[in-house]
């Protein structure tokens, strides 16, 4: 077999540079560029006819010659040069051994829980068999409270339990628009709130309780200065570093229970730690966007507030030459009833006294805080309809 013809029949070696590939290709190359083929477009030679012909020459003597067929695929048929994607390789990951976090470390970190506005109140609907319509919610309370005695259960004890103010709703000394239904209703909103702040105090027994003085709980101190100057400030007998006698600490019986009352709003604040605070607040933005407008006040320190009923978040990274300065602002939502029963400027009364059911755009829940020294973790806890989930565990109200 001639040189061409066993060429043929052994087709191309692997790929190589052009000019190795042409020596190689010897013959092959040749045929294939008389053709019009670049040897650098071929991908694959398939299959290779090899058969002999006969002509005459010019004297008319038979003579033969090589002849041959070739078919080949061009280069792209077979894609690309580089490895295409393929599936990842298949892998087995076993579980990590979980082990529990050493006393120490534990103690580092500490919990707070933040409940904003209860606003404890009441119209009297009835003053006949004494029907009360509370403003405050029942059910999400009792949430909250199941909550914050499950939360003291897993850590080993709350560090703090904070109210964020507006702990009593005190209708009656409002400068606003009276009704009938506020009358002989602030003692009973007295009475429901201590229980409250007695059932917290059993549900976190060892926590530092802080109660927070908001607009509505200031209430008290604006109506007796506006109508009764010469009873303000009065104490009991003897009593000189005792709280005046009508005074929400005073009437709520706080030093009974060992709660921090934190008065002078809108300037009273409860540091967290080094670098966040709990505050009532004084402000309000529409379209969510109070959180926002705290943080960019106070860029280098984190807020938790209560007053405006909703549940908000605004996280912001500021640069700075010693590193990034993160802060946040979170709002804590309410603990007080949604749909119209609070007196407010969307709300309303039919001609029996009763509230009209509206729909605010506030939303039931609380704040939880890890923290320590200069460092903080918070989340938000919904409460829907006198339910939450918190940590994989639904909780339900039982009371009403």
């Amino acid at each position: 077999m001639t040189e061409f013809a066993e060429a043929l029949r052994q087709g191309p070696p692997a790929p190589e540079p052009t000019k190795a590939k042409r020596e190689t290709l010897g013959k092959i190359a040749d045929l294939l560029e008389r053709s019009g083929i670049d040897v650098e477009d071929v991908g694959r030679i398939q299959k290779v006819n090899l058969y002999q012909g006969f002509y005459k020459d010019d004297e008319g003597q038979a003579q033969t010659v090589d002849l041959s067929g070739i078919s080949l695929s061009p280069k792209w048929a077979d894609g690309p040069e580089w490895p295409v994607v393929q599936q990842a390789a298949p892998t087995i990951v076993k579980p990590p051994k979980r082990t529990r976090q050493t006393p120490a470390l534990v103690r580092q970190w500490k919990t707070t829980v933040c409940m904003g506005d209860t606003q404890f109140g009441f119209r009297l609907l009835d003053p006949v068999n004494g029907e009360l319509d509370p403003f405050h919610d029942a059910a999400a309370i009792d949430v909250a409270l199941q909550i914050t005695a499950a939360i003291d259960h897993d850590v080993g004890g709350l560090h703090a339990l904070v109210h964020l103010g507006d702990f009593v709703d005190l209708p009656a000394q409002s400068r606003y628009t009276q009704e009938a239904a506020f009358a002989l209703t602030t003692q009973p909103a007295i009475d429901r709130g201590h229980r409250y702040l007695a059932q917290c105090r059993a549900a976190a027994p060892d926590a530092k309780q802080v109660l927070l003085e908001g607009n509505h709980d200031r209430r008290m101190q604006t109506f007796i200065t506006n109508n009764a100057l010469a009873a303000f400030g009065i104490k009991r007998a003897n009593m000189p570093d005792s709280w005046p006698v009508m005074s929400l600490p005073h009437v709520l019986r706080l030093d009974e229970l060992d709660v921090e009352y934190i008065d002078a709003w809108p300037g009273g604040e409860y540091w967290i730690n080094e670098n966040m605070r709990a505050i009532h607040g004084h402000k309000i933005r529409s379209g969510g966007s109070t959180a926002n407008a705290i943080v960019r006040d106070n860029p280098a320190i984190s807020t938790i507030m209560g007053h405006g009923h909703r549940l908000e978040a605004h996280y912001r990274t500021v640069h700075s030459k010693a590193g990034p300065i993160r802060s946040a602002a979170i709002m804590a939502g309410c603990l007080c009833r949604v749909d119209g029963a609070v007196p407010s400027f969307n709300g309303s009364t039919g001609v029996d006294g009763r509230p009209a059911t509206v729909w605010e755009d506030w939303q039931q829940g609380l704040v939880v805080v890890h923290h320590t020294d200069d460092r903080q973790h918070v989340t938000m806890h919904q409460i829907v309809d006198g339910e939450a989930v918190v940590h994989g565990q639904v909780f339900q109200a039982s009371a009403s």
